[in-house]
């Protein structure tokens, strides 16, 4: 089982995804128009690790976790 929350606001998606075991700290994605941004606490140097992306890679990303081994090219239709 997986705890998330999804909050909007005017331009921004944040997303946060919980460890409800405790074994990880919180991971959160900051989705905006032309930038994503995750980042979680990294205890052991005491600062934010932080990966940063198009919002195309971010689809991207959750797009791959479903398919099976393989290289793949993704259209993706803007609104």
């Amino acid at each position: 089982r997986i705890m998330f929350t999804v909050e909007m606001d005017h331009d921004e998606i944040e997303i946060t995804v919980l460890d409800d075991r405790d074994g990880f700290e919180d991971v959160k994605v900051f989705s905006y128009d032309d930038i994503v941004y995750i980042r979680q606490f990294n205890e052991q140097y005491n600062k934010w690790d932080l990966i940063q992306m198009t919002p195309e890679m971010y689809v991207g990303l959750m797009t791959a976790y479903h398919k099976p081994s393989g290289a793949y090219l993704t259209k993706i239709k803007r609104r």
